[in-house]
């Protein structure tokens, strides 16, 4: 297809067939041969189908990829096994524990890329806020002003920095057992009065915060800090409620309930947003 880049904003050029999520997180929520169930507040079914749309380049998909997509698929945690970026986060003691939060300087860590799991978390938002990802419309997914697309724009095309005015907050998960789900992004509630987007992926919450000053009231942001912060906290149990809270009123297809009494004849057990 030819058309606009919205990253680098090349005119006229081939686009690629792009993944709003990235394609290699989609394995992550497969155990044997059954498809991943996704789910909103309107429905429930399982499906293979991934949410992709010509939308960038070659060579910003790249960026994409090697800027932090590459890197951190393989540190995620699949369906009953490790959670690597887990393992390498707690190999170094935290710089402060507030009970049921702990806080480490993941910069100081050899074995962790700040600057790709910034680059990561901020490619997924600037996607979210460019294109639509719905056949059905032409509003972005995720409503964000323009001056903020910009801002994301030219970090991720790696023609500027992060201003002070955002703030990313990266926690890791610290639950025996990963809510293995994936949240696009979306506009939460404000924190401390600061406008806020969120995304979930198995085992990481991120969340971005934006306004004046916010750097300085959410000092444990990964890009302010002076050494990375990244938070170790039990999400889980707060993305279950809300995947709960989701699920309500949501219909569930045929073909669901079929794979789930399969599964319970089987002697097994499911229960969705658990």
């Amino acid at each position: 297809m030819i058309d606009d880049c919205r990253l680098c904003l090349a005119k006229g050029v081939e686009l690629r067939d792009s993944h709003f999520m990235p394609r290699l997180l989609y394995a992550l929520f497969r155990a044997g041969d059954l498809e991943p169930v996704r789910f909103s507040r309107e429905a429930i079914y399982p499906t293979s189908k991934q949410v992709k749309d010509y939308v960038f380049c070659a060579d910003c998909e790249q960026c994409f990829n090697r800027e932090g997509e590459n890197w951190i698929r393989p540190l995620l945690p699949s369906v009953g096994g490790p959670f690597p970026l887990r393992n390498r986060l707690l190999k170094q003691a935290p710089v402060s524990d507030f009970g049921d939060v702990t806080l480490y300087a993941a910069g100081r860590n050899p074995d962790i890329d700040v600057l790709k799991l910034i680059h990561f978390a901020y490619g997924v938002f600037f996607k979210a806020a460019v294109h639509s990802w719905r056949g059905d419309s032409i509003e972005p997914f995720l409503a964000m002003p323009p001056e903020e697309i910009e801002v994301l724009r030219l970090y991720l095309f790696g023609k500027a920095d992060l201003p002070k005015t955002m703030a990313l907050c990266v926690t890791i998960d610290s639950a025996p057992v990963i809510w293995q789900a994936l949240n696009e992004p979306y506009r939460a509630e404000p924190l401390l009065g600061f406008k806020r987007y969120v995304f979930y992926v198995p085992g990481i919450l991120f969340q971005l915060c934006v306004g004046d000053g916010v750097q300085d009231k959410i000092p444990t942001c990964i890009n302010g800090y002076p050494d990375g912060a990244v938070l170790y906290e039990n999400v889980s149990i707060s993305m279950r409620n809300t995947g709960r809270e989701e699920l309500a009123k949501a219909k569930r297809t045929k073909k669901l309930d079929d794979i789930m009494a399969d599964i319970e004849s089987k002697d097994l057990n499911i229960r969705l947003g658990d």
